[in-house]
């Protein structure tokens, strides 16, 4: 159940003019209070005013909002911008694995399935899946289509494959990514200064810093640093 809203503008009373046969012209942009709920007073504790409970999430509306359900602000997607491109409200948007209503959607590239993000990592998760499913990589594809997907893109919004919406999404994601160190290569680092690896190589997502803050650069993909960080686990196994 998603937590109540804290107040975030501070209450200015009642508004004079929505009591007055003309009502009040300024209505959810209102700061004052249109009435106060029976068995409430105004001393006892604030109120949100109609310009607070009115108030959207602005990570919601930019794509992605990581508390989902649990976001206290306005999760409402209403075409305001004219997009053709915004899921009506009767179209089916359901996870093709759980078939629940996600609140949080994976978007896959090259891939118009529906998933819940939950579901679809629990899908690619390496962690109990056999031998054969791991060397075919059918854990990276999607499981409807098999078409493959090199990560997932968390989302609030279901953006069809090809929209410009799903682009810019996606597009953020990566870029918020850039900005977190790589736990890999900042464990490597600190044991090889100078020939330091992360599994993924150039495709990684996550920030490589040298210690002196410059970007350091792979030459290689996750096609060949992956294969290297393997035998490098396994000799430190050995010895």
């Amino acid at each position: 159940m998603p937590r109540p809203r804290p107040i975030t503008s501070r209450s200015r009373g009642i508004c004079r003019y929505y009591t007055t046969p003309r009502g009040c012209f300024a209505g959810d942009r209102c700061k004052f209070l249109h009435g106060v709920p029976e068995g409430q007073s105004v001393v006892d504790k604030p109120l949100l005013t109609p310009y607070d409970t009115a108030k959207r999430c602005r990570y919601f509306d930019q794509g992605f909002c990581k508390r989902g359900e649990n976001c206290w602000f306005l999760h409402k997607t209403d075409g305001k911008d004219g997009s053709i491109n915004v899921p009506a409200d009767d179209e089916e948007e359901f996870c093709s694995i759980c078939f629940e209503k996600p609140s949080t959607f994976g978007l896959l590239n090259g891939c118009g399935h529906i998933f819940c993000i939950k579901c679809i990592k629990q899908w690619r998760d390496p962690q109990n899946k056999g031998g054969g499913v791991l060397e075919s990589g059918n854990n990276k594809k999607c499981p409807m289509c098999r078409a493959s997907s090199a990560f997932i893109t968390p989302s609030s919004k279901f953006w069809k494959e090809g929209t410009e919406e799903k682009v810019k999404v996606t597009q953020a994601y990566k870029e918020s990514m850039a900005r977190v160190p790589c736990k890999y290569f900042q464990k490597s680092i600190q044991k090889n200064k100078i020939n330091p690896i992360c599994p993924y190589g150039k495709d990684c997502f996550y920030q490589h810093l040298k210690e002196d803050g410059t970007p350091f650069t792979f030459k290689d993909g996750v096609d060949v640093c992956m294969p290297v960080s393997l035998i490098i686990r396994w000799r430190m196994f050995e010895y």
